[in-house]
């Protein structure tokens, strides 16, 4: 049995009380690159724990391997956690794991996550969707990976057609994607907030999309989300940065 968990984007306070369940009966966990994987693994350390995690301009372990991995020691009979960073069905590249089970007639179930653009939102204080302003949001990413289009701009589309965006995956492209949003028709003056290490210690900084686009962002040394849209205007006063202490 494999069991797809959601880790969530970093707190380990944010897991689901299933999640712990799941993590405590486990022999083997395949993790994410988590932001807090020693505590988690200090919580569970009768399961053995394995890094498959990738991280951007970073070396990574092939999806390939990860897949052969999980299913070989499924078939040892061991209880399997895939822990995955947020949500699995979000920007995790579990439909290539699902089929792998699928293939080799393991059965699996997924249990969902905190996404990094619900917790970016609660760090800011503020709300995604609000009336009379935002009554839609796109979870996107600009990001390709080694098989894909690169020239694709689907993202674009959809952020285009949303009032609130949240972008994945994208702190080095900030410059660029503000361009093309309001080359696109997004007014320039939209709110853009910048979240490092959603629920974690972390910048919390709001911009509009034409500061962006004119001058990018500071480098961070965390993972960004990047949330756009007039619902965010709520959100901290103009490049503010919060840390947050997690008590």
């Amino acid at each position: 049995m494999i069991h797809f968990i959601g880790a969530g984007p970093g707190d380990p306070e944010l897991l689901t009380r299933k999640a712990w369940r799941i993590l405590g009966e486990a022999n083997v966990v395949l993790h994410d690159a988590l932001l807090d994987s020693e505590q988690l693994k200090n919580h569970f350390p009768t399961a053995r724990w394995i890094n498959v995690g990738k991280r951007a301009s970073q070396p990574s372990v092939d999806q390939r391997f990860i897949c052969r991995l999980m299913i070989a020691c499924a078939k040892r009979g061991y209880a399997v956690v895939r822990l995955k960073g947020g949500d699995p069905t979000l920007f995790g590249r579990i439909a290539e794991e699902i089929a792998a089970c699928r293939n080799h007639d393991i059965p699996f179930e997924i249990v969902p996550g905190i996404t990094a653009a619900c917790a970016a939102a609660a760090d800011l204080q503020t709300s995604l969707t609000l009336r009379g302003i935002s009554r839609s949001v796109a979870f996107v990413t600009p990001s390709v990976g080694k098989h894909e289009r690169s020239g694709s701009n689907e993202w674009l589309k959809a952020s285009l057609a949303a009032d609130t965006v949240v972008i994945y995956m994208a702190g080095a492209q900030a410059q660029e994607v503000a361009r093309a949003m309001i080359e696109g028709g997004k007014p320039p003056m939209t709110p853009l907030c910048v979240v490092e290490n959603a629920s974690q210690v972390g910048a919390r900084e709001k911009y509009s999309l034409s500061q962006v686009a004119q001058q990018g962002i500071r480098r961070y040394c965390g993972p960004l989300t990047l949330l756009v849209g007039e619902a965010l205007g709520a959100a901290e006063a103009e490049h503010m940065v919060l840390d947050r202490a997690i008590a």
